[in-house]
């Protein structure tokens, strides 16, 4: 029994928001990301994905995206990423309920692999509240950013 992770599928079945904008090596990226997992993954190994699962912006939109993650094999634990609109943290029990058995949804709770909880938290891109100028020191800085991003820090380590 294996433990795997990975994350930024970036699905976009439903939604319009292909990839391969960002580079020739997304190209056809969830046919990759199904060959390997199909290659590497057995039925009863665990692969937590670390969000960014789906482009799609409500629950209907990202539907065949989380059929697509069901049909990869073994036991699957999401984690809700920045890109995740989908999934609002207070509904996360609900997403539970629907997917029981399928897909686990990993916000506010925990999962056991073996001997180990397997918690985890929303992570977001911080540049800081401050301003650095092309030989990377630091030229300035914003306070009001910078109470944004403790409110945000202190609000992901209560859920963790």
């Amino acid at each position: 029994m294996a433990l795997y992770a990975m994350g930024d599928f970036h699905l976009s079945f439903q939604a319009d928001k292909p990839m391969d904008l960002f580079g020739s090596v997304w190209k056809k990226h969830e046919e990759k990301i199904q060959k390997n997992c199909s290659r590497l993954i057995r039925p009863e190994d665990t692969l937590v994905i670390t969000g960014d699962h789906s482009w799609g912006r409500k629950l209907e939109e990202c539907r065949e995206d989380l059929a697509f993650i069901e049909a990869l094999p073994g036991r699957k634990i999401l984690l809700r990423g920045n890109h995740d609109m989908f999934w609002d943290a207070k509904k996360t029990e609900r997403l539970n309920r629907e997917y029981q058995g399928r897909l686990s949804f990993l916000q506010n709770n925990y999962y056991a692999y073996e001997d180990y909880a397997l918690v985890g938290t929303k992570g977001y891109t911080f540049e800081g509240p401050f301003y650095l100028d092309r030989r990377g020191r630091i030229v300035g800085w914003d306070e009001e950013k910078e109470a944004h991003a403790e409110k945000l820090t202190d609000r992901e380590i209560a859920r963790l």
